[in-house]
């Protein structure tokens, strides 16, 4: 059964074009910040972006190296943009709870400003999705805090729309096998607004 929400639902609409428009704009900072990011773990092959919205990270990977590059979004109008500007991507239609790929199909699976849109009671389903098709390494490039509980954030007049949370903690909770390799603070120096990243290694 397909997985609906209200987030999802205003990510498909005219609000989520707006965002692709107004976020359609390169960071080539982001290029060292993946570098520093994916610093001394075996350069993983085939990598996914789950919410690519139009391709931007997987530009960025392109440039240090990965060559078979994936990405899942649920906004039509941004799968479209993303294919145009690089038909080389694998860029389709899909979300985070229903990722249409294969168990354990990529080396590493990721998050960059997603899971922050995932209300409470939906994001260990995201988790899960993102999870099953990890072979090995998951990011979370997404805005965060220290405290446990979410923090709901009005995001530009909506409700309902962005929470902070610690995603790091959210991950480990979840699944206790991961295991955390790295974590950096990114600023606007390097490419973002004020977000954690985190790199996990699935272990067995």
């Amino acid at each position: 059964m397909t997985m609906q929400t209200t987030q999802l639902e205003l990510w498909r609409s005219a609000f989520g074009r707006e965002y692709t428009d107004r976020n359609d704009q390169e960071k080539p900072e982001r290029v060292t910040s993946w570098r520093r990011l994916l610093d001394g773990i075996d350069m993983p092959k085939r990598v996914c972006e789950i919410g690519c919205n139009v391709g931007w990270n997987l530009e960025y990977l392109r440039r240090i190296g990965v060559e078979d590059l994936y990405g899942v979004e649920p906004q039509p109008y941004a799968v479209s943009r993303a294919r145009a500007r690089n038909p080389v991507f694998n860029v389709m239609h899909g979300t985070a709870f229903e990722v249409p790929f294969r168990d354990k199909f990529f080396d590493l699976a990721f998050t960059c400003g997603v899971l922050i849109h995932i209300a409470p009671d939906a994001i260990g389903a995201a988790l899960d999705e993102i999870y099953r098709v990890s072979r090995r390494y998951i990011v979370a490039i997404e805005y965060g805090m220290s405290r446990q509980e979410d923090q709901e954030v009005l995001y530009r007049g909506k409700q309902s729309a962005l929470w902070k949370r610690d995603h790091g903690a959210v991950w480990q909770r979840r699944y206790p096998d991961l295991t955390l390799v790295r974590t950096l603070e990114l600023g606007v120096a390097d490419g973002y607004d004020d977000c954690t990243a985190h790199l996990f290694e699935k272990q067995g």
